[in-house]
């Protein structure tokens, strides 16, 4: 492997690890705040919160650190999976701590869970692919335009 992308890896890895660890952090104290806040009630949802970008950051650290080949759509299904699934979370703990229940966080899960879903597929799909569509692409750009 060139020395090249092995760099490109450890900055990708590198902001990854930072960025999920701030907002991991963002979370947690937020959570923290919004429950002292809420009058005595309490949430399971709220007051785990943090948890879902941690496992979302550390399952994604392993990928890029174990996948060579990891490419920007896994990586980019991997993360708004993670966002579904805290968006869904932080909702639902909301709707906890305001003393009522609801089953309209129902989405936020499937919808999460069928991007990490098709997050983890895109591994699996030969990365070559991806490479040669886009290729074709810019080819087909440049005749259209006149520039081939």
């Amino acid at each position: 492997m060139s020395t090249l992308v092995t760099n490109f890896r450890k900055k990708r890895l590198k902001k990854t690890v930072i960025s999920y660890t701030l907002i991991t952090i963002f979370f947690f104290a937020f959570s923290r705040i919004y429950e002292a806040f809420s009058f005595g009630e309490t949430s399971v949802h709220m007051h785990y919160l943090f948890a879902v970008p941690l496992i979302g950051g550390i399952l994604l650290a392993i990928f890029l650190k174990v996948l060579p080949h990891f490419s920007r759509i896994s990586l980019n299904l991997w993360n708004s999976a993670v966002a579904i699934i805290t968006a869904g979370t932080l909702f639902r703990g909301i709707v906890n701590l305001s003393g009522r229940s609801t089953t309209l966080d129902a989405p936020y899960w499937y919808v999460g869970i069928g991007f990490a879903i098709l997050a983890i597929v895109t591994i699996f799909i030969n990365p070559n692919l991806w490479k040669s569509t886009s290729k074709v692409t810019k080819t087909k750009r440049k005749e259209f335009y006149g520039q081939a």
